[in-house]
């Protein structure tokens, strides 16, 4: 019963992984909006999202060519 129960739970998480194509491409939207604030970036941002065990590992890569200089709020 413990093999069809991992089976089921790899399932799951496989099933979970996938991002629509709509949904990635929202998230690099929003990704560089916010880093855009602190960077001059060079090109776009892309995610990938990978399962580990028990959780997923979300990255986040893009090229910047510059840190933007910005003030400290009071």
């Amino acid at each position: 019963m413990k093999r069809k129960e991992n089976a089921l739970n790899d399932i799951i998480l496989n099933d979970r992984l996938k991002l629509s194509k709509d949904t990635s491409e929202m998230i690099c939207y929003d990704a560089y909006n916010l880093l855009s604030e602190y960077f001059n970036l060079d090109g776009g941002v892309n995610i990938s999202v990978e399962a580990e065990k028990d959780c997923y590992k979300v990255t986040v890569t893009a090229t910047a060519v510059a840190i933007k200089s910005f003030g400290i709020i009071k």
